[in-house]
């Protein structure tokens, strides 16, 4: 009777390992899907609000609207993690469920090419370790329990590694295609993706490029498809031209401000305000809360010992390939002013492969083949080059898989479990950044915000500007954005401006947007300074009536936090038929069916607010609702286009009677400049209302008045735009 393949069987021992790990991460994360319910934010919720305005297009919109919205998305942001949900939309519904899900995959994915990528270079007992090891790291589960770009973009960085050690220094035309699919992917996914592959790719290619090119020509087969021969000999070609067909429509409408915005975050003004206070707290979180201090610890035992000793094969032509993954993308990311930990998750594979790969360097009896293969273990390896190592790594998982637990499941009622730490090196905690337990929270609570404004705004003919005046991580402009996304009400959500420091720009931001609502905040504890740095200057305004807005609605959050709504004045008044009833200072008659505009005010109300009135008579009883556009110009600038239906549903026209007159008043911001300040209404903007009634014939009359806006009065078709 012949003997079993050893390699063989180790080999089926490992891929059944990689199964079950696979397994029970899945089983652990759903269960920890189902259990958090706090409400994304941040970047997480406008991911999210990108996916749903996606998902919205393809379902009630047409295959055009959906490929529109998809160009359009986000600018400053690829938005490949926003469109991967949408399968698990149409299988299980909309949710934040159905979108943690596209986490599953890529957990599948990494697992399985971290795999097959440690396995090629190494073994496949150091391949399996691997893998646990990385998927134990806190900041690798801590993103896997949120739709973020980064644990998607380590996903397909793995795959990227794989495919371009599988390409045997390019010469293999399929391995080079899918580089090519794959670097597509990964800059629709994050425009870093580059940063992270460069290294690697550069070693290979000096490799090849080493290589005679009568090697090259050999190495591919005529018996290979002709399009796999192309793309061997034709490596460039066969990776940037997939790429190209992948990430270019987007990109070809957005190339311009992603670059702008990526290089202000991650070394400009926007970065600054995401700094971890140093290059020596950052490095702490790398242990803390990315790697785990406890790995650090445990790679530095054991890759030192491994790094010592006389035989180091393992390491010979392979660690340059891993540095160059590893270092350059350190660098850069050490050397900006962002410092969110989350970014360098794709480089904690090296970690980990590099951990297993010295625990099984410890049990070699003698040095391996020169070259990797693609087998579990090699012929220079025997039972006990592995078992001994297979158990020491074992044991080195339980503490990680105690802490894994921890942070994956509500604390017990009775714990007590305290932060573990040596001097500013944590081991065990309770928070570990991205990686928490999981948290109870009503989205409801926050929901309440959007059901409110929304029964404000049942007149409003057009979507209303609702800026949030608060950003904090339980209330700010993204999460109301995402939930309001469910319903899509006719409403768009903004803050005052991102990490806005100058108050007068805050409210030229509200004026310029002609903003409806804003949400001011009370009882919040603990605002991010750099994000909130204009809000009591603008509360302060409101409360001075410098600003015409007043509080409409007060909506309780949970533990005394309440968020304010503040609707912006809209002034309405009737004078009955007979009644005396002011004239317009600046008198321009216009007719229209069944209504006639009399002519407008303008005068200064304080500072750089003027106000602006109107005058409306019912010549008439008419069955229309009359929509009215106001251009307000300074020189050739708009400063204020505001689009509604005339009595703002508050007085309908239907109701007016016959020789009734009503005053329309709404403030309008002049941002400062030349022939803005205080002074006679000479100095006013242009201004051009235009009234649109359902069905009528298209008409203009037009007139301009000394010290007044200079306007136009069109009647035209509901939906016909301004002259």
């Amino acid at each position: 009777m012949s003997r079993p393949n050893p390699s063989a069987f180790h080999g089926f021992v490992c891929w059944a390992g990689l199964a079950l790990i696979t397994l029970y991460l899945l089983t652990v994360n759903r269960s920890y899907y189902l259990a958090n319910t706090q409400t994304p934010t941040y970047d997480e919720a406008w991911y999210l609000e990108t996916s749903l305005h996606l998902y919205h297009r393809l379902t009630a919109g047409s295959l055009g609207e959906f490929l529109d919205a998809f160009r359009q998305a986000f600018g400053t942001k690829a938005p490949l993690i926003s469109v991967l949900p949408l399968p698990f939309y149409l299988l299980f519904g909309a949710s934040h469920y159905a979108a943690l899900l596209v986490n599953s995959l890529f957990l599948v994915l990494s697992n399985l090419y971290l795999f097959l990528l440690a396995r090629r270079l190494f073994s496949a007992p150091a391949a399996l370790t691997a893998v646990v090891f990385y998927q134990t790291m806190p900041l690798v589960y801590g993103l896997s329990r949120s739709l973020m770009a980064e644990y998607g973009l380590a996903a397909l960085v793995i795959v990227w590694l794989y495919y371009l050690v599988v390409s045997e220094d390019l010469s293999r035309g399929s391995a080079n295609f899918a580089l090519g699919v794959v670097l597509g992917l990964g800059l629709l996914m994050k425009i870093l993706f580059p940063v992270f592959i460069a290294g690697p790719l550069l070693v290979v290619w000096i490799a090849r490029r080493r290589q005679p090119s009568r090697d090259r020509e050999g190495a591919v087969s005529p018996t290979t498809p002709w399009l796999w021969r192309a793309c061997a000999r034709r490596p460039t070609a066969a990776i940037l031209l997939p790429a190209a067909a992948i990430a270019g429509p987007w990109y070809l409408s957005n190339w311009m401000p992603l670059l702008r915005f990526a290089w202000r975050s991650a070394y400009g003004d926007i970065g600054t305000g995401y700094g971890a206070g140093g290059l020596d707290e950052w490095i702490l979180l790398f242990f803390n809360q990315g790697i785990s201090s406890y790995y650090a610890a445990a790679l530095l035992v054991f890759g030192g010992t491994a790094l010592a000793l006389p035989r180091r094969s393992a390491w010979d032509q392979r660690a340059l390939l891993l540095l160059a993954w590893l270092v350059p993308p350190l660098l850069a990311i050490a050397a900006g002013r962002n410092q969110l930990i989350r970014f360098i998750v794709p480089l904690l594979p090296v970690f980990a492969i590099a951990l297993a790969v010295s625990i099984f360097e410890l049990g070699r009896s003698q040095p391996g083949p020169d070259q990797p293969g693609p087998s579990a273990l090699g012929p220079g390896h025997r039972a006990r080059d592995w078992i001994a190592p297979a158990v020491l790594a074992a044991l080195l998982a339980v503490f990680p898989q105690r802490l894994y637990a921890a942070l994956s499941y509500f604390p017990h009622p009775t714990g007590h479990e305290h932060a573990a730490r040596w001097g500013p090196f944590v081991f065990f905690n309770r928070d570990l950044g991205w990686a928490h337990p999981p948290v109870w929270e009503s989205p409801w609570e926050q929901r309440r915000v959007v059901e409110a404004i929304h029964r404000l705004s049942l007149d409003a003919a057009r979507p209303q500007w609702v800026i949030v005046g608060v950003e904090h991580v339980y209330l700010n402009a993204n999460l109301l954005s995402y939930l309001n996304a469910y319903d899509e009400y006719p409403l768009q959500f903004t803050s005052l401006g991102y990490g806005e420091s100058s108050a007068e720009k805050a409210i030229d931001r509200l004026y310029q947007l002609d903003a409806r609502f804003l949400i001011l905040a009370e009882g919040f504890q603990q605002l991010p300074p750099f994000l909130n740095q204009v809000n009591g200057q603008v509360r302060d305004r409101i409360d001075r009536g410098d600003l015409p807005f007043r509080l409409a609605a007060t909506v309780s959050l949970a533990h005394q936090m309440k968020a304010l709504v503040y609707e912006r004045e809209a002034l309405w008044t009737s004078f009955p038929p007979g009644a005396k009833a002011p004239d317009p200072a600046h008198s321009q008659i216009a007719d229209f069916t069944g209504i006639r505009f009399l002519g407008c005010d303008w005068k200064q109300r304080k500072g750089a607010l003027w106000e602006i009135s109107y005058y409306w008579t019912a010549a008439g009883r008419t069955g229309e609702d009359y929509r009215i556009t106001t251009e307000i110009r300074q020189g050739d600038k708009v400063i204020l286009l505001r689009d509604h239906f005339l009595g703002g549903g508050r007085h309908p026209l239907r109701e007016w009677t016959s020789g009734e007159v009503v005053r329309e008043t709404f403030p309008v911001y002049v941002p400062p400049g030349p022939g803005t300040s205080p002074g006679p209404p000479s100095a006013a903007p242009s201004g051009a209302p235009s009234v649109a009634p359902s069905g009528a014939a298209s008409a203009a009359l037009s007139g301009a008045h000394s010290g007044a806006p200079a306007g136009q009065h069109s009647a035209a078709p509901s939906g016909a735009h301004s002259v």
